[in-house]
């Protein structure tokens, strides 16, 4: 039996020290796009330069950023970024080994 990208996620988070257990679970909640939006955030992408990279229209970007700071209980954009940035290494990580 195969591990799904959610369980593969959770595994691999639970590794991690620095990420907080609440931040675990609603990690395993975001979808594989809303995964690759984050993990381009930790490379400081702008909206614009993420829009070029995923071909999809920067208001869409926008939208999946409002999304996954709903989901990951963030104050907004920035705060996403921030963890974004703070989680790096955990997110290249996660795109070698899930995405």
């Amino acid at each position: 039996m195969s591990l799904t990208n959610s369980q593969k996620l959770l595994a691999l988070a639970y590794q991690q020290p620095n990420i907080k257990p609440e931040n675990i679970q609603s990690l395993a909640g975001l979808t594989s796009k809303e995964i690759l939006v984050l993990i381009h955030l930790a490379d400081d992408l702008t909206t614009v330069e993420l829009a070029k990279a995923m071909r999809i229209k920067p208001k869409s970007i926008a939208n999946y950023k409002d999304r996954i700071a709903d989901k990951l209980y963030l104050g907004g954009c920035r705060a996403l970024r921030r963890f974004a940035i703070q989680h790096q290494e955990f997110l290249h990580l996660l795109n070698k080994e899930v995405m």
